[in-house]
């Protein structure tokens, strides 16, 4: 049987790329790159990880993803023991006529309670209810991660909290991106791409959601997705906007990532692809610093300002999820010291942008 390692290695090996480069441009680690090409999969922390990060590999290298990730399977079911019975000895000859009565009479059994359960409606295991046998399904997010394999039409309940009715969001696509379908619009998350999403349009954000599998050609395939509720004490607070500046007062030269008529908390995901230290400051919070190596993963919120400092600029990239969506930014040579604020500013219209600008 193929190896799925040895055909990634050959492959880049035949490309002439390092690990280096993979790395730098699909941000997974040295490290597991590595063990993928070894197939050493215990070296993961879990399968959506190790599938999310073997799709990405297979993609960059212009492999067929899906053939890669079905040999994965295929070992993972090769390397699974042998079950018990069927290393028992042969039960006598004349056992085979009661047990095969009993079979039918099992079988039997099995299908009328499936069928009820089809017919009725009755709720499934982890919040599940069954509409039909083809139809959508829905599903209500609790204290445990909701980890499901969801297709097109699926509906999810989300709690709110504070005395706020839930809202419920549906799966609009299973091809290529996976989006959600909210109070807030249209919410998209990229294979291997873990992110918080305001669903209902008002400030902070609600839950947090990871794809790890996602099929590029057929949408029938579903996604398999983890999705949990978002730690309440963990969401900032609102915007204190008396406190933005105005644009004549910010920062001669800045980047705009984002404009809107309000605005709202936003995140930072910081992801090391080498060693630097960084210091960074939230609001008027007290400056944490730290240095970090490959691999490493660090989220920051803020309400109205960010501010940062890397060694080394090359070694991070910043992705800034807002509104529902992710912006990645790029600030920096490899090499270069940089200081930035991440903040909002308010036009002359009224307008909110939430900028960058490189301090002094």
């Amino acid at each position: 049987m193929e190896k799925f390692g040895e055909i990634l290695k050959n492959t880049r090996e035949a490309k002439n790329i390092d690990i280096e480069t993979v790395e730098a441009e699909t941000t997974i680690a040295r490290q597991y790159i590595i063990a993928l090409e070894a197939e050493d999969l215990a070296a993961f922390p879990g399968e959506p990880y190790l599938v999310g990060f073997l799709r990405n590999y297979a993609n960059f290298l212009e492999l067929d993803a899906d053939r890669i990730v079905a040999l994965y399977k295929a070992k993972k079911l090769q390397e699974m023991p042998t079950p018990e019975a069927l290393l028992k000895k042969p039960k006598p000859r004349y056992l085979g006529p009661v047990i095969g009565i009993a079979v039918l009479f099992l079988l039997a059994g099995c299908f009328c309670v499936y069928w009820f359960i089809f017919r009725t409606s009755q709720p499934a295991d982890n919040g599940r209810i069954v509409l039909s046998a083809h139809g959508p399904a829905q599903y209500t997010l609790s204290e445990e991660p909701l980890e499901k394999r969801l297709y097109e039409g699926d509906e999810i309940t989300v709690p709110m909290g504070d005395g706020e009715a839930p809202v419920v969001i549906t799966v609009a696509s299973t091809l290529s991106l996976f989006a959600l379908e909210a109070p807030a619009g249209t919410l998209f998350v990229d294979l291997g791409e873990e992110i918080e999403l305001d669903i209902d349009g008002k400030s902070g954000t609600e839950i947090i959601v990871f794809v790890s599998d996602i099929s590029r050609t057929d949408a029938s395939l579903g996604a398999e997705v983890r999705m949990l509720l978002k730690n309440p004490d963990a969401v900032p607070a609102a915007v204190d906007e008396s406190a933005i500046p105005t644009e004549s007062a910010a920062a001669e030269d800045y980047l705009v990532i984002l404009e809107d008529t309000r605005a709202y908390p936003f995140t930072v995901n910081f992801s090391y692809r080498a060693g630097c230290v960084f210091r960074y400051r939230t609001d008027n919070d007290e400056p944490i610093e730290d240095y970090y190596t490959s691999g490493d993963v660090l989220t920051a919120q803020a309400q109205n300002r960010m501010r940062i400092w890397v060694s080394n600029i090359g070694a991070v990239k910043l992705q800034v999820l807002a509104d529902g969506r992710s912006h990645d930014l790029e600030i920096g040579r490899s090499g270069v010291v940089v200081a930035e604020d991440i903040r909002w500013i308010r036009d002359t219209d009224g307008m909110y942008k939430l900028v960058v600008a490189e301090l002094d």
